[in-house]
C-alpha cells in the first residue's frame, strides 16, 4: 500500500495544452504509479467554456458545447471573434486528455487561480469597473462563478475536480490584491469574500459529484489566518492544498506549520521538483533528502496526497525533464509510493530509464555507478543553498541574479521575507563586519564545493555511456559558472551597501579598504559578464541556459552598482570614479 493516496504530477501553462507533452507525462505516471494529473493554468476554464449564459443561452441543460454554439455563434463572432471557435476546439483536446488518462487509471484535476474571467465580461457589465479598477466585492462574481463551473462540469463530467488559489494577486480579481476603493469593498472582510467565492465554486462542483481543493497559497501569516478562519466555516468535504513550506517553494524555509492543522479535511502537499527557486536544474540541485524529510513530516500529519510540480507557468519551454533535476521527479514518485525508498535505487532508476548505463553493464556495475553518482549529486543542494540564498534568505529572482541593489534586498527582505516565519532571521542580511564575513565565506564554500564536484564528474564512471558522461560534465560546467556569478554579484552588492552605509561624512569612517575591495570585485563582475557573452556565442545548450545566465542582466546590475558607488557620500567615491566607469564595455 502506497504511503500517500493521491500521488500527483502537476503540469503548467504551455505544457498543459501540449498533447504530446501530456501524453509523455501520463506514460511516466503510469510507469511510476502516480495516479493524479494536475493541469495548471490560471485561465483554464476561460479557455474552454464561454460561458454560454452571457452570450444568449437560455436553456438549463445542453448535451454539449455545440448545442450552446448553435444559439450563440453570431453573438460570439460579434463580440469575441477570437474566442468564437477556441473553446470548442480546446474541448476536443481536453476530452482526449481525459480519455488517455482514463485508460491509464489516472484522474485529472484542473488547477487555477480565482477570480478569473474573459475581458468581454467587463464590456457586458461595465458597473464592475469603478474608477478604472475592477470591483472585487460586486455580487455578480458569485453568479458568474456558479455559471462557469456549472458549464464546465456539464461539458467535462470526467474531470476529477478543481484546485484553486484565492488569496493571490496572480488572479484577475482577489480581495487579497483588490485596488477598488468603493464603499462596499472597504467594508468587505477578506474572510467573508473568500467564503462567498468558495461557496459559489463548491455548489456546482459538489452537484457534479466532484472535489474542490482550496490552495493555501499566500505570502504572509496574516493571509494564512484569513484563509484558515474561512475554511473552518465550510464543509469538510472541501480539501486543502498546502505548499511544503509556508511561503512558496523555498527549501531553506521551515516546514509549513499549517500542515496537520486543517481539521479533518483532505490535505494535498505541493512540492517543486523542477527548481523555480533552486536553479531550474541548470544549477542542478538534487533534493532527495529534502523531499524525504518533508514528506515524512506531511505523512505524520495525516496528509492524503502529494503533488510534484515539473515546470513553471512563467517560463514556457523548460521543465524537470530537460535537466538533472529530473531525478527529483523520480525521487518524488518513488517516495510517494514508499517513503523508505533508498537514494541509490532512485539514481539507478533514473539512469536506467534515461538509457545511461553501458549496454553490457552488470547489475553490480550498475549499483556501483548509481552509488558513485549519488555521492556527487547528493551534495548539489549544499552548493545551491549557499549560492542563490544568503544566510538562508532568498537572494534571487526565481533563481535569476538580482538586477540592482534595491532589487536584491527587496527580494530577500520584503517579497520573500524569511523573518516572517523565523523571527530569529531578522538580522540575517545585516552588513556588519562579522555577518559580511559569514556571507562571503558561504559563497566561497559553494564555489570550492562545486569545483570539487565538477572534477569528480569529469573523471566519469565505467558503468555509464559516453552520452551520460558528456551530459553530466556539461551540466557541471554551467553549474560552476552560475555559482561564480552569484559569488561575485553577492560580493559587489554587499560591499556597495557597506560603502553607502559608512560613507557619510558625519560618521567619519574610513572607507578606503571597502572601496579598494569593491573595485576589485567590480572588475571580477565585468569578467563574468564577458564569460556569459562568450557562453552565448560559443555554445549550444538548451535555450533556457541563456535565460538564466544572461549577460545583459549582469550589465544592468553593474551599471546600477556603479551609479550607487559614484553617488555615495558626496566626494567619497571620487577615487573610485577615476578607475571605474558607470558605463560598461567588456
Amino acid at each position: 500500500m502506497a504511503d500517500f493516496d493521491i500521488r500527483a504530477l502537476e503540469i503548467h501553462s504551455q505544457y498543459a495544452w501540449n498533447f504530446d507533452w501530456v501524453s509523455k507525462a501520463i506514460r511516466f505516471m503510469k510507469a511510476h504509479s502516480l495516479n493524479t494529473l494536475v493541469l495548471h493554468r490560471n485561465d483554464f476554464l476561460e479557455l474552454i467554456v464561454y460561458p454560454g449564459k452571457y452570450f444568449g443561452c437560455r436553456n438549463d441543460k445542453y448535451n454539449s458545447i455545440f448545442e450552446r454554439y448553435q444559439e450563440i455563434f453570431r453573438t460570439l463572432y460579434k463580440f469575441t471573434p477570437t474566442r468564437r471557435s477556441g473553446p470548442y476546439q480546446r474541448r476536443a483536446y481536453f476530452k482526449r486528455v481525459l480519455e488517455e488518462a482514463r485508460r491509464a487509471g489516472i484522474t485529472v484535476f484542473i488547477e487555477n487561480k480565482e477570480l478569473y474571467f474573459p475581458d468581454i465580461i467587463l464590456e457586458f457589465f461595465p458597473h464592475l469597473v469603478k474608477e478604472g479598477k475592477v470591483c472585487a466585492s460586486d455580487p455578480f462574481w458569485w453568479e458568474f462563478t456558479r455559471a462557469k463551473y456549472t458549464e464546465f462540469f456539464d461539458e467535462f463530467p470526467e474531470a476529477g475536480g478543481i484546485i484553486s488559489a484565492l488569496a493571490t494577486g496572480e488572479s484577475r480579481v482577489s480581495i487579497a490584491s483588490n485596488r477598488c476603493t468603493c464603499e462596499r469593498c472597504r467594508a468587505t472582510k477578506p474572510e467573508d469574500w473568500y467564503g462567498e467565492l468558495i461557496a459559489a465554486m463548491y455548489e456546482p462542483i459538489s452537484a457534479a459529484g466532484r472535489k474542490l481543493i482550496i490552495r493555501d497559497f499566500v505570502f504572509s501569516s496574516k493571509a494564512h489566518n484569513q484563509i484558515s478562519s474561512t475554511m473552518e466555516q465550510l464543509p469538510e468535504s472541501i480539501g486543502v492544498s498546502l505548499k511544503n513550506t509556508p511561503h512558496d517553494y523555498y527549501p531553506t524555509f521551515p516546514n509549513n506549520a499549517r500542515i496537520g492543522a486543517v481539521g479533518n479535511r483532505d490535505q494535498w502537499i505541493e512540492f517543486d521538483v523542477w527548481g523555480q527557486y533552486f536553479g531550474w536544474g541548470i544549477a542542478p540541485s538534487i533534493m532527495i533528502n529534502d523531499l524525504r524529510d518533508r514528506m515524512e513530516y506531511a505523512k505524520a500529519r495525516k496528509a492524503k496526497g502529494v503533488m510534484f510540480r515539473v515546470d513553471w507557468e512563467s517560463l514556457d519551454g523548460h521543465s524537470s525533464w530537460d535537466t538533472l533535476n529530473q531525478i527529483n521527479l523520480h525521487a518524488g514518485a518513488a517516495l510517494a509510493n514508499d517513503l523508505s525508498s533508498g537514494s541509490t535505487g532512485i539514481y539507478a532508476g533514473w539512469l536506467e530509464e534515461s538509457e545511461y548505463f553501458r549496454k553490457d553493464c552488470s547489475e553490480v556495475e550498475k549499483d556501483a555507478a548509481a552509488q558513485w553518482l549519488g555521492s556527487i549529486l547528493d551534495q548539489t543542494w549544499a552548493v545551491v543553498k549557499q549560492t542563490c540564498f544568503v544566510n538562508d534568505c532568498v537572494f534571487s529572482d526565481s533563481s535569476h541574479l538580482p538586477v540592482s541593489l534595491e532589487h536584491a534586498f527587496w527580494l530577500a527582505e520584503e517579497k520573500n521575507s524569511l523573518k516572517e516565519w523565523l523571527p530569529e532571521k531578522a538580522s540575517a542580511l545585516s552588513s556588519d563586519a562579522d555577518n559580511f564575513r559569514r556571507i562571503i565565506d558561504e559563497k566561497d564554500r559553494a564555489l570550492l564545493l562545486v569545483k570539487q564536484l565538477a572534477k569528480a564528474i569529469a573523471l566519469g564512471n565505467s558503468g555509464l555511456t559516453t552520452a551520460a558522461t558528456r551530459f553530466l560534465s556539461e551540466s557541471f560546467d554551467i553549474f560552476v559558472l552560475y555559482v561564480e556569478a552569484f559569488r561575485i554579484a553577492t560580493h559587489c552588492i554587499f560591499l556597495t551597501r557597506i560603502l553607502i552605509e559608512n560613507a557619510s561624512p558625519e560618521q567619519g569612517n574610513d572607507t578606503t579598504t571597502t572601496r579598494v575591495t569593491l573595485q576589485v570585485s567590480m572588475q571580477d563582475l565585468k569578467l563574468i559578464i564577458h564569460r556569459f557573452e562568450l557562453l552565448f556565442v560559443e555554445t549550444s545548450f538548451i535555450h533556457r541556459v541563456y535565460t538564466l545566465l544572461d549577460a545583459d542582466r549582469l550589465k544592468a546590475l553593474y551599471a546600477n552598482l556603479s551609479m550607487k558607488i559614484t553617488q555615495s557620500a558626496l566626494g567619497e567615491a571620487q577615487d573610485f570614479r577615476a578607475t571605474s566607469s558607470t558605463s560598461i564595455s567588456v
